[in-house]
C-alpha cells in the first residue's frame, strides 16, 4: 500500500482457523447457513456488512439483499446499523456462538420477511485474496452515489474482498495496513482468486446442458398434474441456461441464481448447489418424476422449494391440462 492506500477486505487476517478465538471487537468474516450468508468488513473508520437469504413469502420466496453500514457500536456486544439503500435501522448482536441479526423492513427484504436471523460463528470463512491490477484503484463510499474517496491502492497491492457469485461493479474491499480501511472498490480492477474450499464464482461456469431450458410449475392432481393460471400472478417457472445461470419467476417477484455445482445422479437426478446474488447458497435435489411428460422435481433450501416443486419442460407443456382460476373481470 502506498500514499493514501486504505482498502478492502472481508474480514481480518484471522479467519477461520482463529474465528472462534476473536474477541466480540473483532467480528470480521463471512458467515453462512443453508440458504443465508451475512458479511462483515471491519475497519477503523467505517465498517460494511452484507446480508442475503431467502425466506418463505406464502406460496413464493421472499429475499433479502442488503447492504449496511455500521451506525453506532452501542456496546462491545450490540451495533447499530443502517441500510446504504433506505432508512431502514438494523441491530447486530454478538451472542456466544452465533450472530443474531434483528430490524429492517419491507423496504429490503420485502413483505413477509421474520424479522430476525442469526448466522453460527462456527466455519466463519474468510474473503477472497485480491491483487489490484490497475494503476490506481479508488474507493467509494456506500451511499447512493458511490462517491469516489481519495484514498487508494495502486497496482500489485494484495486486498481482501466479499465478491457475491453473481459480480456487482463494485465490491465491499479492505485493506489492512497501519491502519485498516474499508470501502467499495471496482470488481474489474481487482485480480480475485477464489477462497480455499469455496464454490466457483459466477464467471466459472457450470455445464447443465442436459437440463438446460424453460421449465413451468406443474401441480399434481390424481394421477397427474395440471397447469394453474392464476389471476393475481404469473405462474412459477425458471429459465436454466447451458453455462448454469438460472432465472426464476417465482409468480410475483423474481431473482437470477448461479448454478455454482452440479453433480450427475442415477436416472437424470442431479445436485445442485445454487447461489443467489447475495452470495448465499444452498442444494437443491433435480429428480426426474415423470420422463414421459417432461416432470422433475426440484426439493431443498429454505425458501420456494423447500417442501418441493414440481416443472414441466416448456416444449411438453402441451401434453398438461390447464386449470385456471375465475378471475373477477370475468364476471363483468
Amino acid at each position: 500500500m502506498k500514499g493514501k492506500s486504505a482498502v478492502l477486505g472481508l474480514m481480518m487476517a484471522a479467519w477461520a482457523a482463529v474465528a472462534m478465538a476473536q474477541p466480540a471487537g473483532d467480528v470480521s468474516g463471512i458467515y453462512k447457513k443453508d440458504g443465508g450468508e451475512l458479511a462483515v468488513l471491519q475497519g477503523d473508520n467505517e465498517t460494511l456488512l452484507y446480508y442475503g437469504a431467502g425466506f418463505t413469502q406464502g406460496q413464493s420466496v421472499g429475499t433479502c439483499e442488503c447492504p449496511l453500514v455500521l451506525q453506532k457500536k452501542d456496546s462491545a456486544t450490540r451495533w447499530t446499523l443502517k441500510s446504504a439503500d433506505s432508512e431502514d435501522t438494523w441491530t447486530l448482536r454478538m451472542e456466544p456462538g452465533r450472530l443474531s441479526l434483528a430490524g429492517g423492513s419491507a423496504g429490503c427484504c420485502g413483505a413477509g420477511w421474520p424479522g430476525e436471523d442469526a448466522f453460527p460463528r462456527q466455519g466463519v470463512t474468510p474473503p477472497r485474496t485480491c491483487k489490484v491490477k490497475a494503476p490506481r484503484a479508488y474507493f467509494h463510499d456506500s451511499n447512493a452515489q458511490n462517491t469516489q474517496r481519495k484514498a487508494f491502492v495502486v497496482a500489485g497491492d494484495s486486498v481482501q474482498a466479499y465478491v457475491p457469485s453473481i459480480e456487482p461493479d463494485l465490491v465491499p474491499a479492505r485493506f489492512a495496513g497501519k491502519r485498516v480501511t474499508v470501502g467499495l472498490l471496482r470488481r474489474e480492477q481487482l485480480d480475485c482468486k477464489a477462497p480455499e474450499g469455496g464454490a466457483p464464482s459466477a464467471s466459472a461456469a457450470v455445464d447443465v446442458k442436459p437440463i438446460a431450458g424453460k421449465w413451468v410449475r406443474v401441480q399434481r392432481k390424481g394421477k397427474g398434474y395440471v397447469l394453474e393460471r392464476p389471476c393475481s400472478s404469473e405462474t412459477p417457472s425458471f429459465n436454466l441456461q447451458a453455462g448454469g445461470v438460472m432465472d426464476v419467476n417465482y409468480g410475483q417477484e423474481g431473482e437470477q441464481l448461479q448454478v455454482s455445482a452440479a453433480k450427475p445422479g442415477a436416472k437424470g437426478a442431479y445436485s445442485l448447489e445454487v447461489t443467489s446474488s447475495g452470495g448465499s447458497r444452498e442444494t437443491l435435489a433435480w429428480t426426474v418424476a415423470d420422463a414421459k411428460r417432461g416432470i422433475v422435481l426440484l426439493k431443498g433450501g429454505t425458501g420456494f422449494f423447500r417442501e418441493g416443486a414440481h416443472f414441466v419442460r416448456e416444449s411438453k407443456m402441451g401434453g398438461i391440462p390447464v386449470r385456471a382460476e375465475k378471475c373477477e373481470d370475468e364476471y363483468e
